[in-house]
C-alpha cells in the first residue's frame, strides 16, 4: 500500500514550512514538531546573484557567477506513459568547452554534454526566486542558436515545470505520444558558475590571520608584536602601528666647559638622559673627541637623580669639550 495523496501533500508542504508531519488530521499550524531540509555547503551558492543577468547572447557571464546557456533536452528513459514522454534531462551544449569563457570550462562538471542531474548539485540553474529574469525558456525544434525553434510558453497546455536544482524538465500532458516533434529540444536558462559555500570555507581555512592577541580559535593565526622602537595600539575597530617617539628622536648635546670640574662631581649638560631611561646602550659620551666607556670602574656614570648630569672618573678642565648623544 502506498502513501495517499493527502499524506504526500501534507508531508511536502509541512516539510517546506519547517514542520514535521505527525498526522493528516493536523493542519500546518497544529504541528508542534519542527523539521527542515538537509543541505550541504557544497551545493549552496557562495557568490551574490545579480538581479539583472545579461541575456544578450549565449554564454554571457554576469558578475563571474551566472552564465546564459542553451541546454540540450534529452528524454529520460522510463518516464513515458501512454500519453507520451514526460521527463527530460538538461545537458550542457556539446561544444560548451569551446564556446564558453567560463574559466572552469573543461574541468568537471563544466564539460561538453554534461548532464545536470547526475552532478548532485555541482551544476545548478538559477531559479526565479532570485529574479523573474531567470525564467527558463524551453523550445522545440531549432538548433543551438539562441531563441531558435518554437518557444513553449509558461502557460502552455502541457503544464510543464523545471527543477532548477537538477535540470529535469517535466511535462504533465505531453503534446503527443512517443518521440513527438513538439517535445522540448532545448531550454535556455542561467547556469551558476560561481563558488559554493564549501569553497569559501576552504579558502578561509587556508588563510593566515594577523592578530594582536592570540584567540586559539583561528587556524594559522599570527601574533603581531612590536619590535624595538615600535608601538602598537588597538581600539574597537582599528590598529595603529607607530614608531616609538623615544626611539625615533636622536638628540645631541655639545658643551664647552667654562671652568674645571673635579672627578666625581656633576657635569651638567643640556640633555635629558631620562628620555632613554638612563640606558647606557643608547648613550655616547665623548671628551675632546675621544669616546668614553660608562661604568662604575670606567670613565663615567650617569647621575640618575638628575636628567642631564654626568660624573666623570677624572678631572675636567676649562675649555674641554663634552659631547653627549642619545639614540
Amino acid at each position: 500500500m502506498s502513501l495517499s495523496d493527502a499524506s504526500k501533500i501534507n508531508i511536502s508542504i509541512k516539510k517546506l514550512s519547517g514542520k514535521a508531519q505527525t498526522s493528516n488530521d493536523k493542519d500546518l499550524a497544529n504541528e508542534g514538531l519542527t523539521s527542515g531540509i538537509t543541505i550541504t555547503s557544497e551545493t549552496v551558492f557562495g557568490d551574490a546573484i545579480s538581479k539583472d543577468p545579461s541575456n544578450v547572447a549565449l554564454y554571457n557571464i554576469t558578475s563571474t557567477s551566472v552564465e546564459l546557456i542553451r541546454f540540450q533536452a534529452s528524454f529520460i528513459a522510463g518516464t513515458d506513459t501512454s500519453s507520451g514522454r514526460h521527463g527530460f534531462e538538461l545537458k550542457l551544449p556539446s561544444d560548451y568547452e569551446e564556446s564558453s569563457s567560463n574559466t572552469k570550462a573543461g574541468t568537471y562538471p563544466f564539460t561538453n554534454s554534461q548532464s545536470v542531474n547526475i552532478t548532485s548539485g555541482a551544476l545548478q540553474l538559477i531559479p526565479t526566486s532570485f529574479a523573474s529574469s531567470y525564467e527558463a525558456k524551453p523550445f522545440y525544434g531549432g538548433s543551438g542558436i539562441k531563441n531558435s525553434g518554437t518557444q513553449i510558453p509558461i502557460l502552455d497546455s502541457r503544464d510543464w515545470s523545471l527543477d532548477f536544482f537538477n535540470g529535469v524538465f517535466f511535462q504533465q500532458d505531453p503534446p503527443g505520444t512517443g518521440d513527438h516533434s513538439n517535445n522540448p529540444d532545448y531550454v535556455e536558462a542561467f547556469l551558476y558558475i560561481g563558488s559554493f559555500v564549501s569553497d569559501k570555507v576552504q579558502n578561509v581555512a587556508a588563510a593566515e590571520y594577523v592578530v594582536t592577541a592570540l584567540t586559539g580559535t583561528l587556524t594559522n593565526e599570527k601574533l603581531l608584536t612590536a619590535g624595538t622602537g615600535i608601538s602598537i595600539a588597538t581600539s574597537s575597530n582599528s590598529v595603529t602601528i607607530a614608531s616609538d617617539a623615544s626611539h625615533s628622536i636622536r638628540s645631541k648635546s655639545h658643551t664647552r666647559l667654562t671652568s674645571s670640574i673635579s672627578a666625581g662631581s656633576d657635569c651638567n649638560l643640556l640633555i635629558d638622559f631620562s628620555s632613554v631611561s638612563y640606558n647606557i646602550n643608547r648613550v655616547d659620551v665623548l671628551i675632546n673627541g675621544q669616546l668614553l666607556v660608562s661604568g662604575t670602574n670606567e670613565d663615567y656614570i650617569l647621575n640618575t637623580s638628575k636628567t642631564g648630569s654626568i660624573q666623570f672618573a677624572f678631572d675636567l678642565f676649562k675649555d674641554d669639550t663634552v659631547i653627549a648623544t642619545l639614540a
